[in-house]
């Protein structure tokens, strides 16, 4: 989780640095067929392929257009609108939807420490925004922060609703699975960005970001997500997602020059504690 978090965080600034060159939907289409396939690689050479219960596809199918489909689009389209550090500030609000999404289907009761924990990493996540010189409620478009928080809602979903199926499969099949699920309605919306780009154009600096995020933010982060899920809950991993903007917002102002100002590093030490609270209260009820 460590890992993914330093992935992700890094991830806000490198795709919207690729923006320049390649259109978000464009640039979402392609890093996600190259996931697909080093993903659907791995699967059949680590376990021989997948078997999915014909009465589990409707459940995959959700959880492929709401966690890959739906959570991509939004993330894409949100972030081409708004800045690295706003965007990465709304998905921290992840593990508190995650936490309220469980506890009201009756999948997860997370300890009172953990719920204590969300809320001081919440507070620093904040933090982090405010001050001279840092970024504010203007520093991106109302309507690039709404779809970033359509994002985290669905992102959030698939999270806990991806629990019960993590008893059947395991995460490189759920994760392969539902991607490949979610895979052509993601192929579809880049289709007339892809006709209309001027590919030869396209510089190094926008592959080598395109590469990163196919493999590394998307693949490899996906397993290591659902991994910790099975192992300690949905709201103990979705704790982690606070360290996100941390460092989001220190590559992006090395990335983008993106203002950093004295209380966000106060911020950022705020979330560390909170993290610290929420991971140590125990894994949560199973419903």
């Amino acid at each position: 989780m460590a890992l993914l978090v330093v992935v992700w965080g890094v991830n806000f600034a490198v795709v919207k640095g690729a923006f320049a060159e390649i259109p978000p939907f464009v640039f979402n289409g392609a890093r996600f067929a190259v996931a697909a396939v080093l993903l659907a690689a791995a699967l059949r050479r680590i376990e021989g392929g997948w078997r999915v219960r014909r009465a589990d596809l409707p459940g995959l199918l959700a959880l492929g257009l709401l966690g890959h489909a739906g959570y991509q689009s939004l993330f894409m389209a949100g972030l081409s609108r708004t800045s690295a550090g706003h965007s990465s500030l709304i998905l921290a609000m992840v593990p508190l939807f995650v936490g309220a999404i469980g506890a009201a289907l009756g999948i997860e009761r997370p300890p009172r420490r953990t719920w204590i924990g969300l809320a001081v990493a919440l507070l620093g996540v904040f933090t982090l925004v405010r001050g001279q010189g840092g970024l504010s409620a203007a520093g991106g478009t109302i309507a690039g922060d709404l779809l970033m928080l359509g994002s985290a809602v669905c992102w959030a979903s698939y999270t806990i609703l991806s629990r019960p199926y993590l008893e059947r499969y395991s995460p490189l099949c759920l994760t392969t699975v539902t991607l490949l699920l979610g895979l052509p309605v993601i192929l579809a919306s880049a289709v007339p960005g892809a006709l209309g780009l001027d590919w030869p154009s396209v510089g190094q600096g926008a592959w080598a970001a395109l590469a990163f995020s196919s493999i590394f933010a998307v693949a490899v982060s996906y397993i290591i997500w659902y991994t910790s899920v099975a192992a300690v809950g949905g709201a103990r991993t979705a704790a982690m997602a606070n360290l996100i903007p941390v460092v989001a917002l220190l590559s992006a102002r090395v990335l983008l020059d993106e203002p950093l100002g004295p209380l966000q590093v106060g911020g950022g030490a705020v979330i560390l504690f909170g993290v610290w609270l929420a991971r140590s209260g125990g894994p949560g009820r199973g419903g």
